[in-house]
């Protein structure tokens, strides 16, 4: 009996580890993320350049703090504001997918 608990918690620290480290690692974002960084860009890249820039950076941070919450996953660390990193960030997920 004390053999089969020792196993079971065993195994439940081993899921436990493992299911923590899976969420805290940065930069890894699956297909659903990279479908709505694209329609964001595909939004808000008026020039058709690949990147927000300029006047498109304004109605992002303004379409942002308005609360849509399509927007809500560019706040990588969660501040509550769009840092020009993040908006960057956009454009550049966009251009390593179409340069390969």
């Amino acid at each position: 009996m004390k053999r089969i608990l020792s196993i079971l918690t065993i195994v439940a620290l081993g899921l436990s580890f493992t299911i923590s480290a899976q969420a805290a690692k940065p930069g890894k974002e699956g297909k659903r993320g990279k479908k709505a960084s694209a329609a964001i860009l595909a939004t808000y890249d008026k020039n058709g350049n690949g990147k927000i820039d300029g006047e498109e950076v304004d109605a992002l941070k303004k379409d942002f703090a308005a609360g849509k919450p399509e927007l809500k996953s560019l706040d990588t660390n969660n501040d509550g504001t769009l840092s020009d990193e993040e908006i960057a960030a956009v454009g550049g997920k966009h251009r390593k997918k179409k340069n390969k």
